[in-house]
């Protein structure tokens, strides 16, 4: 498939081209901004032609950045706290270093402590400023590796947080880190064990047993119900409704959210898609029932 022919939703502009999904919103609302106009949509879901999205931000140049000289004399090593690097970087608010662990995974770094509260140490930032990406550019660095994590495994395996991010769909530990911080993951509970390793001065680990993280897992939505039958023929909203002789998948959405299609207001699963963001999940459902609607549709015509 050529860039030309390549749509690309949110998620994915703001993992290519380095943004926020809030600078995504703001410039497809505002007519001004220069921001490709939707392809086409799927429901709330909308796709931009990825040749068009990466002709925008070519044209975004970046904005240079440079630390007080106080900053960069100081003890490198000292431990900040969130607001102190907030106060370093310029940001009013924490909550811009909230937004890059939700919606850029892998670009801020990673706290060098945990243990009372997220803390950096000024090298850390120091560093981060002066290999940071301008805008619209993504970082040179590959991402770290993720582990391959399965959920069929021993339930009373004990597991880190970079495996724990896996099976609960974040992207990165960093991500899972903060929102776990933050208190946004209500789903799962507390660890299950704290492991010191033998010589760290650091915190101890944070573990907990593949079966309490597939639970969650289970209740955010980002793995499906235990009952459900993965082999089971399962069609979304676009076969669907190509079956029942609707123009679109968004007309066909529309008919099931007014209740005219009363025998498909239960799916009959879902499919899972992994991300840091929301619950990613699209209704399913059986080819053999669509198929029967279908048919008795046809025969009531």
């Amino acid at each position: 498939m050529s860039s030309a022919d390549r749509l690309v939703d949110t998620a994915q502009i703001v993992s290519e081209f380095g943004t926020s999904k809030s600078r995504v919103s703001e410039w497809s609302n505002n007519p001004d901004s220069g921001f490709p106009a939707v392809a086409h949509a799927e429901g709330r879901k909308r796709f931009w032609r990825y040749d068009e999205v990466a002709a925008f931000f070519a044209q975004r140049a970046p904005k240079k950045r440079a630390l007080p000289a106080a900053v960069l004399d100081a003890d490198q090593d000292e431990l900040l706290t969130k607001r102190e690097v907030a106060q370093i970087l310029g940001y009013t608010r924490t909550s811009t270093i909230d937004a890059y662990f939700r919606d850029r995974p892998d670009y801020f770094p990673e706290p060098d402590e945990d243990a009372d509260g997220q803390k950096w140490r000024r090298g850390t930032i120091v560093t981060w400023v002066a290999n940071r990406p301008g805008k619209g550019r993504r970082s040179s660095a590959p991402a770290a590796a993720r582990p391959a994590i399965s959920a069929d495994g021993d339930p009373e395996e004990l597991l880190g947080t970079a495996a724990v991010a896996v099976l609960l769909g974040y992207s990165s530990t960093a991500s899972f880190s903060s929102a776990l911080y933050q208190g946004r993951i209500p789903e799962l509970p507390e660890p299950d064990s704290l492991k010191k390793e033998e010589g760290s001065r650091g915190p101890a680990r944070k573990m907990w047993r593949r079966a309490t993280v597939v639970a969650a897992a289970r209740t955010r939505g980002v793995l499906p119900p235990a009952d459900q039958d993965e082999n089971a023929d399962l069609v979304g909203a676009a076969e669907a409704a190509q079956i029942l002789g609707y123009s679109s998948a968004d007309n066909f959405i529309s008919a099931l959210g007014h209740g005219l299609l009363p025998d498909l207001d239960q799916p009959d699963g879902f499919e899972y898609r992994h991300g840091s963001a929301g619950r990613p999940r699209q209704q399913r459902w059986k080819r053999s029932r669509i198929e029967a609607l279908a048919a008795r549709r046809s025969s009531r015509s």
